[in-house]
């Protein structure tokens, strides 16, 4: 009961707050399933673009299953297991999920970091079911919290630009070095396409005036 209590509270700041923003949404569209690759501490303005049918591994623990009660609210099923517990029925999971025409959301920094340095994980799912590997960042104005993934919340009434790059070529032979190596490279080139379409617009805001 407790733990339903504190996740309903959460989805109704998280509504409030999604409702402040005005969600700048660039690149291709996710067409069909995927997988939509990510920097742990982003998704808070991802929620405001998630594709209709998503899915996303969440962890056992406590803490965990509140994660899956509040992604519910907003249409993400959970797949329970992570990198560190469960990977293995996480993994068979996301990929009878996205095989079945599933999105699947994940954050290749996870479940503990280091931050912003990608594991194979995503482009592995991407490349075994065969379909497209999204990679997508966040700019923002706003706070970073202090926790190892800098989760970040947006400033209310600000511009937040949410930036989808072309889906990862992901060839056979690719080692599983190679592959986050790829993520992250793709990833990066999102976030500074991120960063450059919300500089311009807070130019552009400047020129007006």
């Amino acid at each position: 009961m407790r733990q339903r209590l504190l996740a309903a509270l959460i989805v109704g700041m998280i509504r409030v707050w999604l409702m402040t923003l005005r969600v700048q949404r660039c690149g291709p569209p996710f067409e069909g399933p995927g997988v939509i690759a990510f920097w742990h501490g982003d998704q808070l303005p991802l929620l405001a673009i998630r594709p209709g049918d998503a899915v996303a591994p969440m962890s056992l623990s406590r803490d965990g299953r509140l994660q899956a009660r509040v992604m519910a609210a907003f249409g993400v099923r959970d797949v329970a297991g992570s990198s560190s517990r469960g990977a293995l029925a996480a993994a068979r999971g996301l990929r009878r999920q996205v095989a079945g025409g599933a999105v699947a959301l994940v954050a290749v920094d996870g479940p503990r970091g280091p931050a912003r340095v990608a594991k194979p994980g995503a482009a592995w799912l991407a490349r075994h079911v065969g379909c497209p590997l999204w990679p997508v960042a966040v700019d923002a104005v706003g706070w970073r919290l202090r926790a190892w993934d800098r989760f970040l919340l947006p400033r209310p009434f600000s511009r937040v630009v949410v930036a989808v790059g072309e889906p990862v070529s992901l060839a056979a032979g690719l080692s599983a070095d190679e592959l986050a190596a790829h993520t992250g490279a793709a990833l990066e080139a999102a976030s500074a396409v991120a960063r450059a379409h919300r500089e311009q617009g807070a130019e552009n805001r400047v020129d007006a005036h």
